[in-house]
C-alpha cells in the first residue's frame, strides 16, 4: 500500500471511531449509511493501465446531521464521508457539506462546504456546475464532492435568488479504474495543470434565478471561474510512463433549465453555453418522461454538444430510452443511450432491492456496443461493469 493510501486508511479509520465515541446527546441526531461494495470493469480495447485489477472493492459510511437553533434562525449541516479500500488508492476521507446557516424569513445566509443541485433532464446534468465529481466511487461518476463556498438566497413572490462566492477549487479525482477510462494512456491526476495563475485559490462566482410558476419549474443560471470539466494533455509520470494531465481552464458557464408538468407528461430540458479552449459551445438535453400509475415512468430524451468528436462526452449527438418501474420493496431502471451517427450504445441496468427495515442491495451493470474509435478522442473509455452493493442503514 502507498504512503497516501496508508494516510488515507488511517484518516478514515479515525473518523469512524470518533463518530462511534461522540456523545450519546449529539450522536442521537445523526443519520448514517454504512455500504460494502464489490465491483468489476473490463474495457474492450487494450487497458491504459495493464497492472491494474479489474476488480474494485470498497467499504463507505455516510453521515449526516441537521441542527437548527433559535426557533430555526440558524443551523448547522453536516455530511461527512468516509471509504475504505482495501487496495489502499480509492481511500479517502471528504466533506459533503460542513456549513452554519444565518436564516431569515425572505433570506439565507450558508457558509462552509455545500452540495447542491441544479438540473431537470434524467439523461444529463448539464447545468449542474458548482460541485466537483468524485469519479472513484461509481462507474458512472456522479458522486459530489462538497464545495467551499458562501450562499446568499434572497427569497422572493418573483423567484429565488442564489448568489454564490467560490473561493477554492477542488480538483476531480481519478482513483483506480477512473484514471484508465480516458483512451489510450492513463489520467494522473497528482500533477493538474491550471489556466490561472491562481491554481485553486483563483476566486469562482455563480448566480441562479429560479422561479415556480403554475406548471413551469425554472432556472436560469451562470458561472464563472475555474470550469470543474478537465480537459487532458500529455504529460510523464514519476516513472517516466507517457499519461495524461488534466487541465482545469477558466471559462463562463451559462445554463438554463425547464420543467413543465402536464398530467401524466413531464418535459424536460437543460441547455447551456460554456466560453472555454478551443472555444464557445453549446450543449442541450432534453424530452419527455410519462409516467403510468405509480409504479412506472418512460423516458425518452436527445443529447446535444457543438463540439461533436471534440467534446470531452461520448454523448454529443445521442437519443436516450429508458425505464423506471417501482416495485412494494424496491425499483428497476434500465437505460439506452443511442448514437445517432454511429450507432454505438451504452446500456444499463440498475436493481435495488430492500431487504427489510434497514438493509438495501443494489446491482448495477452496463455495457458498450460499437466501435470506440468511433468515440470522441477525450471522452471516457467506453467499458463494460457490474457492481454489487449493500448498504445497512442507521
Amino acid at each position: 500500500m502507498s504512503g497516501r493510501g496508508a494516510r488515507d486508511v488511517r484518516t478514515c479509520l479515525l473518523a469512524v471511531a470518533g463518530l462511534a465515541v461522540a456523545p450519546v446527546g449529539l450522536f442521537a441526531q445523526w443519520q448514517a449509511t454504512v455500504s460494502a461494495e464489490g465491483r468489476a470493469v473490463g474495457s474492450p480495447g487494450p487497458p491504459a493501465a495493464p497492472d491494474l485489477s479489474p476488480w474494485e472493492a470498497a467499504l463507505t459510511l455516510d453521515a449526516s446531521l441537521h441542527q437548527e437553533w433559535s426557533g430555526g434562525k440558524y443551523e448547522l449541516r453536516l455530511s461527512p464521508y468516509v471509504r475504505w479500500d482495501p487496495q489502499g488508492e480509492r481511500s479517502r476521507l471528504d466533506l459533503r457539506e460542513l456549513s452554519v446557516g444565518l436564516l431569515g424569513q425572505r433570506w439565507e445566509l450558508r457558509v462552509g462546504f455545500q452540495e447542491l443541485f441544479w438540473g431537470a433532464a434524467e439523461s444529463a446534468h448539464l447545468v449542474d456546475v458548482v460541485n466537483q465529481r468524485d469519479l472513484g466511487i461509481r462507474s458512472e461518476g456522479y458522486r459530489k464532492m462538497g464545495q467551499p463556498m458562501i450562499d446568499l438566497t434572497a427569497i422572493r413572490r418573483w423567484g429565488t435568488v442564489d448568489l454564490l462566492l467560490i473561493p477554492w477549487f477542488r480538483e476531480r479525482t481519478f482513483d483506480g479504474h477512473a484514471g484508465a477510462l480516458w483512451a489510450p494512456l492513463r489520467v494522473d491526476a497528482s500533477q493538474p495543470v491550471y489556466e490561472s495563475g491562481s491554481g485553486r485559490a483563483h476566486l469562482g462566482w455563480a448566480v441562479r434565478w429560479s422561479h415556480t410558476l403554475g406548471s413551469w419549474d425554472l432556472g436560469l443560471s451562470h458561472f464563472q471561474g475555474t470550469l470543474r470539466e478537465p480537459g487532458f494533455v500529455p504529460a510523464r509520470d514519476a516513472a517516466g510512463n507517457p499519461v495524461l494531465a488534466p487541465r482545469y481552464d477558466v471559462g463562463g458557464h451559462t445554463g438554463l433549465d425547464l420543467q413543465l408538468s402536464t398530467g401524466a407528461w413531464v418535459w424536460k430540458l437543460e441547455a447551456v453555453t460554456a466560453d472555454r479552449e478551443p472555444g464557445r459551445y453549446v450543449a442541450a438535453a432534453g424530452g419527455l418522461e410519462y409516467g403510468i400509475g405509480d409504479y412506472l415512468a418512460l423516458f425518452a430524451e436527445y443529447l446535444y454538444d457543438s463540439r461533436g468528436r471534440a467534446a470531452f462526452t461520448s454523448f454529443e449527438d445521442d437519443l436516450f430510452l429508458g425505464g423506471r418501474l417501482f416495485l412494494p420493496d424496491g425499483q428497476v431502471q434500465a437505460g439506452v443511450y443511442l448514437d445517432r451517427r454511429t450507432l454505438n450504445t451504452v446500456l444499463s441496468l440498475a436493481v435495488g432491492w430492500r431487504l427489510g427495515e434497514s438493509l438495501t442491495v443494489e446491482l448495477e451493470a452496463g455495457t458498450f456496443v460499437g466501435d470506440e474509435l468511433r468515440e470522441p478522442a477525450l471522452a471516457r473509455r467506453q467499458h463494460s461493469y457490474v457492481s454489487l452493493e449493500l448498504t445497512r442503514y442507521f
